[in-house]
């Protein structure tokens, strides 16, 4: 007995147990996550380390070509640099970006000095920028030099171009992607640049050519401009290519801004969602004007709803946006909300709803599901009453059809599908008419 009783003092219970490998368990996991990251860690000054030997090792090789050939492939400063190479080095894929442009120095004078300093290719800095795929800094590194001639700078023929890009506020932005391409002069031009912190591009010495610059900015989660062709479709662009005069600056300005979202929600009058409806969506903005004189607008498109009656458009640019339905889908507009032109804004998270009404006095709309109330796609739907109407409609992915106009009368409506139960009923049509139709497997 005594033995025992010890052996019950001494002893563990279960709930200390498991308290013990509750905290066991925790300070694996803490251990493990700590650890997890110490790799991560050392594994990112890995290759920030390679990528700042990568950019080193570049800039050198730029910096010790002769001056004639330090520019990139396709740049306005040409030479045989690549603009973008990828480059394997300890296991780690390295993309490396090189820009090479003229710097116009305030020392004597810039493009935009009263008198114009006439020779704007003063010296060359060279920028590279190496990035890698990283879960922790999406900071490429870095590097600028500037080389200079062995004399004094030469006269190079061409013009300076100046192009600005600016938000909805008027406010600069900055690291926008500018592509810039023209195959009007020789060798061609191909080059991608960014906006300064100021939005600007300078770019002294550029060939002098007419309406031969294509200019398209961008930037990640951002709108876009751009210039346009001159085409039958497009006779006046209000953004046409560039012309660079010889001995002169080009200024363009270009307006972009962060998108947003709009959601419309398409209904009939009693709240039903028409799914696999066309709707026609058109901004305000234009980017010229056709042969007759109108204008063509930047975003003209018609949206189809999906099979809960919604159209997603992400990523839209800041507009006044205008919503319409044709006359041949057999419905008017009811009302919109908010009321149309809808005014959509730089982060916007916009939902429209768009209540339909039929045209006709007398319709039906036809709504096929299954058992487990999913939308029955491909479905056979004839209609047919005693005043001569007959017609079949195939369901689209919504699993509805409308029929319009029908007179007021008794009706059969009759559901056909391959794995599914025929269905047929009978009902009298009067003013706008909904028929739920479930489809049973046999």
């Amino acid at each position: 007995m005594k033995l025992a009783s010890n052996l019950g003092k001494n002893g563990f219970s279960l709930i200390e147990i498991l308290f013990v490998i509750v905290i066991l368990a925790v300070s694996s996991m803490t251990l493990y996550s700590l650890l997890n990251m110490s790799l991560k860690m050392l594994w990112e000054n890995k290759a920030r380390v390679g990528a700042t030997e990568l950019a080193n090792e570049k800039l050198e090789i730029a910096r010790n070509l002769p001056y004639n050939s330090v520019g990139t492939i396709g740049g306005v400063v040409a030479g045989t640099v690549p603009e973008n190479e990828t480059v394997a080095r300890n296991g780690i894929d390295y993309n490396v970006y090189t820009n090479i442009v003229y710097i116009d120095d305030e020392f004597d004078g810039t493009w935009a000095s009263q008198p114009a300093d006439i020779l704007g290719n003063d010296y060359k800095r060279i920028l590279v920028r190496v990035s890698w795929h990283s879960n922790f800094s999406a900071s490429p590194v870095e590097f600028y030099s500037d080389v200079a001639p062995k004399g004094i700078e030469t006269t190079l023929a061409g013009g300076t171009l100046v192009l600005t890009v600016f938000n909805i506020s008027g406010l600069p932005v900055g690291n926008a992607n500018v592509h810039i391409y023209s195959d009007d002069v020789v060798p061609i031009v191909d080059m991608n640049t960014f906006s300064n912190a100021q939005g600007k591009v300078i770019l002294p010495a550029v060939k002098a050519a007419n309406e031969a610059y294509e200019i398209a900015i961008t930037k990640s989660d951002y709108s876009s401009s751009q210039t346009y062709d001159t085409t039958v479709a497009l006779p006046a662009p209000d953004k046409p290519h560039l012309t660079v005069f010889e001995g002169q600056a080009t200024s363009a300005s270009f307006s972009i801004d962060q998108t947003g979202d709009m959601f419309i929600y398409v209904k009939d009058i009693n709240g039903l969602p028409l799914g696999n409806f066309t709707v026609h969506v058109q901004g305000q903005k234009r980017i010229g004007l056709d042969g007759n004189g109108e204008p063509v607008l930047k975003f003209n498109e018609d949206k189809v709803s999906n099979a809960s009656g919604v159209i997603n458009m992400n990523g839209l640019e800041w507009d006044n946006y205008e919503i319409t339905v044709a006359s041949a889908t057999g419905y008017d507009i009811n009302e919109i909300d908010p009321p149309a032109p809808v005014a959509l804004m730089p982060l916007d998270s916009l939902g429209v709803n768009l209540k339909l009404e039929p045209t006709a006095a007398n319709s039906l709309i036809v709504a096929v599901k299954d058992v487990e109330d999913t939308p029955v796609e491909g479905a056979s739907v004839r209609v047919t009453n005693n005043q001569g109407y007959d017609k079949t409609i195939i369901t689209g992915s919504a699993g509805q059809v409308f029929f319009t106009p029908l007179s007021q009368a008794t009706t059969t409506v009759a559901v056909t599908k391959s794995d599914y139960e025929d269905y047929s009923d009978e009902l009298q049509v009067s003013g706008y008419t909904y028929e739920p139709v479930i489809m049973v497997l046999p």
